[in-house]
């Protein structure tokens, strides 16, 4: 193992906290601490001996870069796109997840994950803490937290709706998402079920905090397919963290307004919300009609960054050949578990955890992605990328 190996496990850890924890430096556009320490990367894998092998990743998010370049370029030269910072900024964010794959690769893995299973174990409870504070505005921590990550749009709402660190509920109940997911499987696979069975719950609570629909039935959808996994082998647990979950979340999901209303209107086709989203979705892909294959590239003088579905953006921005090399890049992913499952059988527990973390976590990105970002949003994409890029690194050596 090379000697930069400590130092890069511990700069990895610190890179996914800022991403998911700290807020846009506000400097005229914005910069974030996460993509300033992703470029720090660049000279650590210049003058490192190389310690990684071509795969599936590199190549798949190579690709992804190539194509995002062409179509930055094809817009400037062939649609009359104004030339903008604010589209080299995104291709350097781009850039990030790439960085971190190589990175990740001049790691010690074992004692990545072990990080990693704090950084779960403490960032569960951290969210927690910061969730109750923001919900029940303790000491005006609300406006406080507004000020700093949304800049007062959440602060004074008629429905509360938490925002914890990301600056919006659904990307915070996202963040939510992970931690329930290997808080989840953490139960279903270790001894430690009373302790991770009250974390759960108080993580559900403040999902049911931050009122987002979406985010909600994503819980559902991981809760049963984490169940269905694990049946076979935990079937009294099983029932239990169900019954649990039903017994917890039926009483009170009445309190949340939002909610409900929301359900309620979007049944009837009256949901204002999703009435925006219709029309941004029909401006995006009638813009992506105009270049489909290649798309506009980021295109930020002239094109929102607003569109409430990442299908649809990325279809615009990149055209279909960009959003298909996201898809096979982010999705690959399950196909990578499913070949290769005899040889997941054989991985310790730590890694098992992480890899059912990631599979998982694929379906909140699709669905996330019908309403909401994650591949052009940044704060939730770097975690997936260490847990991915270190099952298949594992997987690999196998």
């Amino acid at each position: 193992m090379i000697s930069s190996s400590h130092f890069t496990e511990n700069f990895i850890i610190v890179l996914i906290i800022t991403s998911m924890f700290f807020p846009t430096l506000p400097i005229g556009i914005d910069i974030r601490i996460d993509d300033l320490m992703a470029l720090f990367l660049i000279p650590l894998l210049l003058m490192v001996r190389p310690n990684f092998k071509i795969n599936r990743l590199i190549i798949s998010y190579s690709l992804i870069l190539f194509l995002f370049f062409v179509s930055t370029l094809f817009g400037y030269l062939y649609l009359g796109v104004p030339h903008s910072l604010r589209d080299l900024n995104e291709f350097v964010r781009v850039l990030k997840p790439f960085l971190i794959i190589i990175a990740v690769s001049y790691c010690d893995s074992e004692k990545l994950l072990k990080k990693m299973h704090s950084f779960f174990k403490y960032g569960a409870i951290f969210i927690i803490l910061i969730g109750f504070l923001e919900f029940f505005d303790v000491l005006g921590y609300r406006k406080l937290i507004s000020l700093m990550y949304s800049g007062h749009r959440f602060e004074n709402l008629d429905r509360i709706r938490t925002i914890l660190m990301a600056g919006d509920p659904n990307i915070a109940a996202a963040l939510i998402i992970y931690f329930v997911t290997y808080i989840l499987q953490t139960m279903l696979m270790t001894k430690n079920k009373i302790r991770n069975s009250f974390i759960l719950l108080f993580l559900i609570v403040v999902l049911l905090m931050t009122s987002s629909r979406t985010l909600l039935i994503v819980f559902v959808v991981i809760l049963f397919a984490s169940l269905f996994h694990h049946f076979k082998n935990n079937k009294f647990f099983s029932f239990m963290v169900l019954g649990l979950c039903l017994i917890l979340v039926l009483p009170i999901i009445q309190f949340f307004d939002y909610i409900i209303i929301g359900f309620s209107t979007f049944s009837e086709g009256k949901n204002t919300s999703m009435l925006l989203r219709y029309q941004q979705w029909a401006e995006a892909f009638n813009l992506f009609l105009k270049s489909p294959i290649i798309g506009w590239g980021p295109a930020k003088e002239i094109h929102t960054t607003i569109v409430d579905s990442e299908h649809l953006l990325l279809l615009r921005r990149y055209g279909v050949l960009g959003y298909l090399a996201v898809v096979n890049f982010i999705f690959g992913f399950i196909w990578i578990l499913f070949r290769k499952r005899r040889k997941f059988s054989s991985i310790n527990l730590f890694h098992k955890r992480i890899a059912l973390t990631s599979l998982f976590s694929c379906l909140m990105i699709f669905i996330l992605m019908i309403t909401n970002n994650f591949f052009s949003g940044y704060q939730l994409m770097p975690l997936f990328v260490v847990m991915i890029t270190l099952v298949e690194n594992k997987l690999n050596t196998l």
